[in-house]
């Protein structure tokens, strides 16, 4: 990983993945959200928007024409930039070609910047909103959810998204991984659409946690077609339509989460299925067959996650701000490879707990 223009701004990331170049070269460059302001944190979006026109126009203005886009995570917001692999070395470039004082924005450029993130945003997140709410916190930055991003892209105006982007580009205290562990009661919420979803969110850890890879497995031996609750829930009940698994590590911390379609009237066995699942998981030794066939999935997942140099790019970025860097993630299918069947079944034992699980029913419209 490159550090250029970090004695200009100590907080800026960049990141120019190593190894030979392809056809296409990418660099990010982001700053990392801890400790940001509530108005600052939503409106980032429109921050990073403006930040991609401005690189591009510098780009242009060295006579080299390349592709730059907004990259806004839990964690954090900035640009990234894409050139032929050819010219791949003037991405060491991008450190100087970012904005570091604000300007005045028009009227119109402003509208344009909110539709161009209003089709980024995804409305697809709420049930992963739900599980980071309740795991975090509502001030939390990781509390934030859809309506609340969308609301804020909506109604800032120039002068509010002068202040964050200041703000964003100005200094702030580090911030402390932690493993999260609530306690909360089951409920139902409404959703639109006339099918109903279970919801089941746990604990994780942060992506720096020595206990990632071994989490990684559990979810893995729990999901997808060749998963626990794929077989119990779809195969031998036929119970659900659809059902997804899956954990996500970000810089202060994780969670997991299993989302499952069904019937209003399935949503009991539903529940009862998915919390034995979690609890045999934790107290069953793992065959060494399931446990290698599990690593292999995730080797080949990380490996097409990872194809093309942006997706690096900004993977690398993720993990600079938790305080990792290129050794870690590559080092990733080896630490995999260490973990045994015990260390699974320890970490299932911990964070998939039922005391420590968050469960929530979905019911569609036409169902309440």
């Amino acid at each position: 990983m490159n550090d250029r223009g970090a004695a200009a701004a100590p907080h800026l990331v960049f990141a120019l993945p190593e190894g030979p170049a392809g056809p296409v070269a990418a660099a990010s460059l982001a700053v990392p959200l801890a400790g940001v302001s509530r108005p600052a944190l939503l409106a980032a979006p429109l921050v990073a928007a403006r930040w991609a026109r401005a690189v591009a126009r510098a780009a242009r203005a060295e006579g080299l024409v390349c592709r730059v886009e907004p990259v806004v995570t839990a964690d954090f917001a900035g640009v990234t930039a894409e050139v032929l692999g050819s010219e791949r070395e003037l991405l060491r470039s991008l450190p100087d070609w970012f904005p570091r004082e604000g300007s005045a924005v028009d009227a119109g450029l402003l509208d344009r910047l909110r539709a161009e993130c209003l089709v980024r945003s995804s409305s697809g997140e709420r049930g992963p909103d739900l599980v980071r709410r309740a795991l975090f916190g509502e001030r939390h930055r990781y509390g934030v959810v859809h309506e609340e991003r969308v609301r804020r892209i909506r109604t800032a105006d120039d002068r509010e998204v002068e202040a964050a982007a200041a703000e964003l580009l100005g200094e702030r205290p580090a911030f402390q991984p932690f493993d999260t562990a609530p306690a909360l009661a089951p409920r139902t919420v409404p959703i639109e659409g006339p099918r109903s979803h279970y919801l089941l969110g746990t604990p994780g850890v942060p992506l720096s946690s020595g206990r990632k890879s071994a989490l990684h497995l559990a979810w893995a031996l729990l999901g997808g077609r060749e998963g626990i609750l794929d077989r119990v829930l779809r195969k031998e009940r036929q119970l659900t339509y659809s059902v997804a698994a899956f954990s996500r590590e970000l810089a202060e911390g994780g969670y997991g989460m299993c989302f499952a379609g069904c019937r209003p009237e399935a949503l009991d066995e539903v529940a009862g299925c998915v919390r034995a699942a979690l609890e045999e998981l934790g107290r069953a030794a793992v065959a060494p067959g399931l446990l290698r066939a599990a690593k292999e999935r995730l080797i080949v997942q990380r490996y097409r996650a990872l194809q093309s140099e942006r997706a690096l790019a900004e993977r690398l970025v993720a993990y600079r701000v938790a305080g990792l860097g290129q050794a870690e993630l590559d080092g990733y299918p080896a630490a995999l490879a260490a973990v045994s069947g015990t260390e699974v079944s320890a970490v299932a034992r911990d964070l998939l707990a039922p005391e420590r699980l968050i469960e929530v029913r979905m019911v569609g419209a036409a169902e309440r």
